[in-house]
């Protein structure tokens, strides 16, 4: 399959594949989509916000159409992964800010407070992210497509494109419920360094895991 993919920089055109990354990736293999929880939304609502806010393109964050590169296959994009530089966007802000003000833009008001009243059952789990670094975050690939490599050929470019720029370290953040990733990374020479748990009780109403790794690469 490989050697007919395209990788290449997302476009405004893939924003369904994208908001199906950032879904799966959400749910990291299991049922459960604690975004959705968060804001009080059903599934199908909390899609068309991540559509509404990809839609506004707010370069530096998770939600953001530039930030990930896909792999197409045949004109059909198969495989992707949202990477950036923490820090560096035209308003030199942390994507945490970035990414709240587009959910207190596109999300409905009451939602939003709502979300406020469950700040203790997210915060353990909220790593901040290292300023200058380059950030991975939200991947997912076609499940016919997976166990051929995509994902790393997708890593790759990331990693070049932060050799290019000067950036001397590369994060990831994964559930511990996640094996098969966790392996694919440290394939690609990230290294756990922080381990993150939660021990509040309603924790799995909106995370796949109570327990969150920090995964580094040195460039």
């Amino acid at each position: 399959m490989k050697d007919n993919l395209i990788i290449r920089r997302a476009t405004i055109d893939d924003i369904e594949f994208l908001t199906d990354t950032i879904v799966a990736a959400e749910k990291s293999g299991t049922d459960n989509f604690g975004l959705a929880k968060l804001f009080d939304l059903s599934e199908n609502e909390m899609r068309d916000y991540i559509k509404a806010m990809l839609d506004e393109e707010i370069e530096g964050c998770e939600f953001s159409v530039s930030s990930f590169v896909v792999a197409e296959d045949n004109g059909h994009v198969v495989s992707a992964f949202a990477g950036w530089v923490e820090g560096q966007n035209e308003d030199e802000l942390p994507s945490a800010i970035l990414k709240s003000n587009l959910v207190g833009y596109c999300l409905p008001v009451d939602n939003v407070k709502g979300s406020q009243d469950k700040a203790d059952i997210v915060r353990p789990l909220q790593i901040e992210r290292e300023e200058g670094t380059y950030q991975l975050e939200y991947s997912y690939t076609l499940p016919e497509y997976r166990g051929e490599g995509i994902l790393g050929l997708i890593v790759e470019a990331h990693e070049q494109e932060a050799f290019d720029k000067g950036i001397k370290k590369m994060q990831v953040h994964v559930f511990d419920n996640n094996p098969a990733a966790i392996k694919s990374y440290e394939k690609k020479g990230f290294k756990v360094t922080r381990r993150f748990e939660s021990v509040h009780p309603e924790t799995s109403l909106y995370f796949p895991s109570n327990v969150e790794l920090l995964m580094e690469k040195e460039l």
